[in-house]
């Protein structure tokens, strides 16, 4: 059995030490080591099962990635992934979309619960352990008193440092300058949420709901229902969801037919900047899908999918094929703009993540309505597939990904880069960012400067530089990242080009 407030109490220390006031590096990877390491201590039978074997490799793996590209991203992706395997020990039978729902409830409530019960007495078994344990002994709120003697010798501590300039001489030669306000309460954040880690909150109704869910389709009788008052039969069902498919259909061939047009032949409708046309058409991609997938799964909640008419279902697919073509074009029309502007942003980057999961979902939705699958199979796997590529997304560095294409494709193409937003981003810009000032400075010298001189051109936005070393040199080996040494690399090589 797992002591969870003892445990939250001692590796909250490890938790303040190593992420107090640092970075993004080889802290994240050395706590998820330990927690998960924890967790397998005391659930040896659990943490060998299917779901937590993923669960603990997709933690590690945006850990790993924490550690090789120092990028937020990997450490929320990291956050994430240790909450969905905190819940899943509770709940081991559960979806990614219940997991994280359960995740989603479970870590607001638990300070408050636990704030709570921090001023009520033990619990019955933990009073039954007291009494069987020490006979004779009162019931003491050991955790009240714990808490506030902590928090008054803190506030005197502090009290007494500002009062007497010889006993705060005093401490601070014996090195307790680390104690303060800030540090004390990054310590407790850590206690409440480490015990809310190790034995999560659960919502247990919502639990029981999905794991009586089926991923395959059982036939139910219909059921008439009314809509505005009128009666709706199963025959007016079907003959309303072919007349909307049939509509539909037409509806979203003639948009797909008319922007394909515009695309191929590079003509904008009028009045209309090509910014604004890319804009509407992921707007309207998302609607479409949405209202697609929503529609789809009422009318094949049940006795629809056992019809021997297939008509509707041949419709359905249809209109599954024209929004895969809408995708498309979307896709196309988000190519074209970042060829125009020459420059990635995270926007346009989660354009072609959220087309990518919007095609998969078309395809699992196809699945679920050709081999009479549940809404329930469709909302897990299109949770599950989400999952894999956030888990995924991490490998790759995309604040120098983004900066390296748009100052080569500036330089290319003698256009002037976009340096107030490269400069939004990490340190991992940071080479970017003083190679292309460098070439711009290199190029006004040959416009000014005779050719013989240019071999003595020394690095002339050293303040630059300096800046930026400043700022990536600022950092512990707790947050230590392979990206922070690379950069620090490529900057010492511009700095000493000539």
């Amino acid at each position: 059995m797992m002591h969870t407030n003892k445990i939250s109490l001692v590796v909250a220390l490890a938790y303040t030490f190593l992420l107090y006031q640092e970075g993004i590096g080889l802290n994240i990877l050395l706590l998820n080591i330990l927690l998960i390491g924890i967790l397998f201590w005391f659930n040896p039978k659990q943490m060998k099962e299917e779901t937590q074997i993923g669960l603990s490799a997709a933690a590690l793996f945006s850990a790993t990635f924490a550690l090789l590209h120092g990028h937020y991203l990997a450490a929320l992706t990291n956050v994430i992934s240790l909450g969905l395997l905190a819940v899943s020990l509770a709940l081991p039978k559960l979806s990614i979309a219940g997991f994280l729902v359960q995740a989603l409830y479970t870590f607001p409530a638990s300070p408050i619960a636990k704030l709570k019960n921090l001023f009520k007495k033990e619990t019955v078994e933990e009073n039954l352990e007291e009494t069987t344990k020490e006979q004779g002994k009162s019931n003491v709120n050991y955790k009240l008193i714990t808490a506030l003697s902590a928090i008054i010798f803190i506030v005197f501590f502090g009290i007494y440092r500002n009062m007497s300039a010889g006993f705060d001489q005093f401490v601070k030669q014996l090195n307790f300058n680390f104690i303060s306000f800030p540090l004390f309460f990054h310590y407790l954040f850590g206690v409440v949420l480490l015990g809310t880690f190790f034995k999560p909150i659960i919502l247990e109704k919502l639990a029981n709901k999905e794991s009586n869910l089926s991923r395959l389709l059982s036939y139910r009788d219909y059921k008439i229902y009314n809509i505005f008052g009128i009666s709706v039969n199963e025959s007016t069902e079907q003959l309303l969801a072919k007349v909307v498919f049939i509509g539909l259909n037409l509806l979203l061939l003639m948009v797909n037919v008319i922007d394909t047009f515009h695309l191929t032949q590079h003509i904008m409708p009028e009045g209309i900047s090509f910014s604004e046309y890319v804009h509407q058409g992921v707007d309207a991609l998302i609607w479409s899908i949405l209202f697609a997938i929503s529609i789809i799964l009422w009318v094949f909640r049940g006795s629809q999918s056992f019809n021997q008419n297939n008509t509707n279902k041949i419709l359905s697919y249809v209109w599954i094929g024209l929004n895969v073509w809408l995708v498309i074009t979307a896709a196309y029309r988000n190519h074209l703009y970042i060829s125009e502007e020459h420059l990635f942003t995270y926007k346009r980057i989660g354009v072609y993540f959220f087309l990518t999961c919007a095609t998969i979902g078309l395809g699992l939705t196809y699945i679920k309505i050709k081999y009479k699958l549940s809404n329930y199979f469709l909302v897990k796997t299109n949770t599950l597939v989400w999952f894999i590529f956030l888990v995924l997304s991490t490998s790759i560095n995309w604040d120098r990904v983004i900066a390296n294409h748009h100052v080569e494709h500036a330089i290319i193409n003698n256009k002037a880069a976009d340096i107030n937003y490269l400069y939004k981003l990490s340190y991992a810009a940071y080479p970017a960012i003083a190679a292309y000032s460098d070439f711009t400075i290199k190029k006004a010298y040959k416009e000014v400067m005779p050719p013989n001189q240019l071999a003595e051109y020394p690095f002339e936005s050293r303040m630059l530089y300096d800046v930026m070393l400043q700022h990536v040199n600022s950092r512990t080996w707790k947050s230590f990242n392979l990206a922070n040494q690379k950069t620090l690399n490529e900057l010492h090589a511009i700095a000493n080009s000539k």
